[in-house]
């Protein structure tokens, strides 16, 4: 019917039926094809639920008033911490990863945990009565002696509330008292401190906006100092670093992304930077144009991951560390505050932050695997540390 020259009708019948039969052939074989992709896809969801990120046991702190016990091969909730002190809005961990020491949402109340027991060994507090003293700034000695803190206090008085300077303490772990206060580096007081320890306990050093001050840790005397803003090439400007505590790495080094100012064009370019902090020695080299984009690095410390997080413009980044460039740039559909956390074998990147899920991606491919409810909203912290003690 669709030509315009006359068509006996016996040729007609039998186009109408050759027709007939294409289209439904066409139309099975479109089903056929629609049901293997189906099972494809099914498929590779199913297999991405069963492959596993790891062994480890990842750490969640929640709003429900404790700690999650993540298991991160089945990606379910093993156990439950109770924190005593309230909210878990930071933590430390010890060197032998055997402790964490939180701190809660006040700020005026550490909590120790073992992690093999799971449960409470002590708590602390320097608040009493009206006078409310909040840590904000918390430094463990790798040996467990001491720790330094970062307080501030405030008082309330019948019309008003004092509020104290930010101080420094020596805090003796063992006797639970605090046992000095710690004049502040160059007599410059400040509302923060960025503080390490060398991996063995016997020195600590003060970053300061020019330079790091290196004291002894027995009675807190420098002994040297650093000028760290000038250990970049001649020209390259300001080394801006944040040294980074990443549990994959060797004890005293630190590395990440960093910063500097073109002098000459005035521009800001980033790079990736290894700093042997006992050595005072840099190893670094630039990738280009600075980009608001984050760095984990991946366990077997060739790899990094990162995050851009714009609206509109998420991104996942990848560092090849041996070659000493961006790998790829993947776009993919993000969420607001977002955290990254590769998985213990490196087969996964967690993506977390603010809400109840974890997203499980694929850190080849940057596939949605799967998203796990915990049930309980996170805090801004999810710890997975590696198996054993941290190497020396």
């Amino acid at each position: 019917d669709r030509f315009d020259f006359p068509m006996r009708e016996r040729e007609r019948e039998s186009f109408r039926e050759r027709e007939k039969g294409k289209g439904e052939g066409g139309a099975f074989s479109l089903t056929l094809c629609l049901g293997v992709l189906a099972l494809a896809l099914a498929a590779g969801e199913v297999e991405g639920q069963r492959a596993s990120g790891g062994n480890g046991t990842i750490l969640v702190g929640t709003y429900a008033r404790s700690i999650f016990v993540v298991d991160e091969a089945t990606l379910t909730v093993r156990d439950t911490i109770p924190v005593g002190v309230g909210i878990p809005i930071g933590f430390g961990l010890s060197t032998d990863r055997k402790r964490i020491y939180v701190n809660d949402a006040t700020f005026e109340n550490v909590e120790i945990i073992d992690l093999e027991t799971r449960a409470s060994t002590a708590r602390f507090t320097l608040s009493e009565g009206n006078r409310k003293v909040r840590i904000f700034g918390f430094n463990l000695d790798p040996r467990e002696r001491f720790a330094v803190l970062l307080v501030k206090t405030y008082e309330k008085k019948i019309d008003r509330f004092e509020i104290g300077p930010p101080t420094l303490l020596r805090y003796d772990l063992a006797t639970k008292t605090v046992t000095d206060t710690i004049p502040w580096p160059k007599g410059e007081e400040r509302e923060g401190a960025r503080m390490l320890f060398a991996p063995d306990g016997s020195l600590l050093y003060f970053f300061t906006s020019d330079d790091i001050l290196i004291y002894e840790t027995e009675g807190m005397k420098q002994v040297d100092r650093w000028d760290l803003g000038q250990a970049l090439e001649e020209g390259m400007g300001r080394f801006n670093f944040g040294f980074p505590d990443d549990l994959y790495e060797e004890p005293g080094f630190y590395t990440g992304m960093f910063r500097v100012t073109d002098p000459v064009q005035n521009r800001t370019m980033m790079g990736v930077a290894r700093v042997n902090l006992m050595a005072k020695s840099v190893d670094f080299y630039t990738l280009g144009p600075s980009q608001p984009v984050s760095f984990s690095m991946a366990p077997d410390g060739k790899k990094a991951y990162g995050l851009r997080q714009q609206v509109g413009n998420f991104e996942f980044w990848v560092f090849d560390l041996e070659n000493r460039r961006v790998q790829g740039r993947t776009p993919f559909a993000g969420r607001p505050r977002m955290q990254l956390t590769p998985s213990s074998n490196g087969r996964f990147l967690y993506v977390h932050g603010a809400g109840s899920t974890i997203d499980v991606y694929d850190a080849q491919t940057f596939r949605l695997i799967r998203s796990v409810s915990l049930g309980a909203d996170m805090t801004e912290w999810l710890l997975l540390p590696p198996p054993g003690a941290r190497p020396r």
